[in-house]
């Protein structure tokens, strides 16, 4: 059963147990699905706007951060299985070692993933917070911190795992890109921040 059919209290209920999935990985992926619906539902509550074009990429956004809050999980699983392979001889603990470390890279590039789907919302709701129902500010400005979520949980995620791997040149790259993707995002999320402020207070 996926994680995007249980019910809020069934989910939350999960998370909250001793249980190692669902984790802080998936919760980023939540966020964004939460920052793509709220962004959607300014976007309609905005008459005669130039923002409409926008509403299909956020259902598709939507959709996949639905879909990352499983692969996170699942990523997470898959280290876990490698490190509970055999490791009595030399030949099973070469293999034990390589199913972990290509584990380890998919468990990084996952969260990855997630902290593009953020920066993409980012960059739609710093023009909806700006052009969208000015009575919807606040919901607009609450997307514009999901989003932000979204980046610094996948970044946290980007780099536990990154920090796992044996090639360097693979964390580094890793952790290179998630750096930049949180650059942009910060400053998008300051000017939603400031954009949001300014249209409540006047």
């Amino acid at each position: 059963m996926s994680f995007a059919d249980y019910s809020i209290d069934e989910f939350t209920a999960e998370l909250a147990s001793d249980a190692a999935t669902p984790g802080g990985g998936s919760v980023a992926g939540l966020c964004g699905s939460l920052s793509a619906s709220l962004i959607a539902m300014v976007i309609r509550l905005t008459k005669e706007n130039d923002l409409d074009h926008d509403t299909a990429e956020l259902e598709e956004l939507q959709i996949e951060a639905l879909e990352l809050i499983d692969e996170d999980s699942e990523s997470f699983d898959q280290v876990m299985a490698a490190f509970k392979l055999p490791k009595e001889t030399e030949e099973e603990q070469e293999k034990r070692s390589r199913a972990i470390q290509e584990a380890m890279k998919e468990a990084a590039i996952t969260p990855l993933e997630t902290m593009k789907l953020g920066l993409e919302l980012l960059k739609i709701a710093v023009k909806v917070v700006r052009e969208g129902n000015a009575n919807a500010v606040s919901d607009a400005g609450v997307a514009g911190l999901l989003a932000l979520d979204a980046v610094k949980g996948g970044r946290y995620n980007v780099l536990i795992n990154a920090e796992s791997l044996t090639d360097e040149a693979d964390a580094g790259e890793l952790k290179d890109k998630s750096e930049e993707i949180l650059a942009e995002a910060e400053e998008l999320a300051a000017e939603i921040e400031r954009i949001a402020e300014e249209r409540i207070l006047g």
